[in-house]
């Protein structure tokens, strides 16, 4: 098959864009190795590494298709160079079973945002709590929430009495620190570590809690994080969603210009110098560890790689299948949402739910206990 008559500029020129998205997908692909102190553009375009990878594969099969053997080749060669990293952002794996007699467990990671219903007008006219009847439902064994405060009335709306009766009878234990906002729901008795024990020196205590989950005998220290964010206004979150026409595209790039820029680049370096204090804690830690929750930062971005360390292995990078999108508002359809752990255990499966109530989808994993 041959490129239909086309004039040999735009063949060169559908050349030249192909090799300038090949190089993209190699500076998003190795961005996170790439201090965002120093610099802010590898870690921004760290975030669109899994849609380039996509695109460099589509583009090299068009091309070996079109029997332009060298530009395919190209494309197909830069992934081999990122497959290291391609492996953790879509991997191929199919479901495993657990092995006869083995002790195996689910655990779900979500954000919540403090229940509230983004499909409704707001919380004060909020009707029914979809996100906690999720949970109810959901069958996992560990909950770790994000963005929750308080398990009551008082900041989750419409979370009646009669709901919380049902949600508790399910989880009959339930951890965390007042007035910060990560929780853990469980089946398995669990209780909160003070941090004071991994960590000797300031950090924001918003960002991360540790946990003690004692499941049929089995000791598993639980980190459940939530990393800064760009803390970026409505109207700066609608920048993606604005930019559908010419006009709404120079407005938007004039506010990434301006001001989301500087924000996405104080993020940048605040979840580094987090990473660095939660990475110092993990190695005080002896035994089996998960650690899961919203990163604000994808697979193989610098903070994700500083957490993860050699150590840690990734739950979806073993068990999970193709690309993966956990936050799914404003077009921002990236992989925020992580699951690590380390021990003597494996991560058979992990599955997003559906819900689009929170910002962010749920992810939920099941392990198995090893020898």
């Amino acid at each position: 098959m041959h490129i239909p008559v086309i004039s040999p500029i735009v063949k060169n020129l559908l050349r030249i864009a192909s090799f300038a998205i090949y190089f993209l997908t190699l500076l998003s692909v190795y961005g996170g190795r790439v201090n965002p102190e120093y610099i802010t553009l590898p870690a921004v375009m760290c975030l669109a590494a899994q849609w380039l990878v996509m695109l460099t594969l589509v583009i090299s099969i068009i091309w070996i298709i079109c029997r332009k053997y060298i530009t395919g080749a190209a494309g197909l060669g830069t992934l081999i160079l990122c497959w290291s990293t391609i492996s953790v952002l879509t991997p191929f794996n199919l479901p495993r079973s657990p092995q006869p007699g083995a002790k195996t467990f689910t655990l779900m990671s979500w954000n919540v945002i403090h229940g509230w219903d983004q499909k409704q007008e707001g919380p004060t006219k909020q009707i029914g709590n979809p996100s906690f009847d999720y949970i109810r439902d959901s069958g996992a064994d560990i909950v770790c929430l994000q963005e929750v405060r308080h398990l009551s009335g008082s900041e989750i709306p419409d979370f009646t009495p009669a709901r919380q009766k049902e949600l508790y009878k399910i989880y009959p234990y339930q951890a965390g620190i007042p007035e910060i906002d990560n929780k853990v729901l469980s089946k398995y008795p669990v209780e909160v570590i003070p941090a004071s024990r991994f960590i000797n020196e300031s950090y924001d205590k918003n960002r991360y809690t540790f946990y003690k989950v004692n499941i049929e005998g089995h000791l598993v220290t639980l980190v459940n994080v939530h990393l800064m964010s760009p803390v970026l206004s409505n109207e700066e979150r609608n920048v993606l969603t604005d930019a559908d026409n010419i006009e709404g595209a120079k407005e938007s790039f004039e506010d990434v210009k301006n001001t989301i820029w500087g924000k996405l680049k104080k993020s940048f370096r605040l979840r580094k110098k987090h990473a660095e204090v939660l990475r110092r804690a993990l190695d005080k830690i002896e035994g089996p560890v998960i650690v899961c929750g919203d990163f604000n930062d994808v697979p193989q971005s610098y903070a994700y790689r500083i957490v993860r360390g050699a150590d840690l292995k990734d739950a979806y990078g073993v068990a999970g299948f193709g690309p993966l999108v956990t936050f799914n508002k404003h077009k921002f359809w990236f992989h925020i949402d992580q699951i690590l752990y380390r021990g003597q255990m494996k991560a058979l499966t992990i599955d997003k739910g559906r819900l689009k109530n929170s910002d962010h989808y749920p992810v939920k994993a099941t392990f198995e206990f090893t020898n």
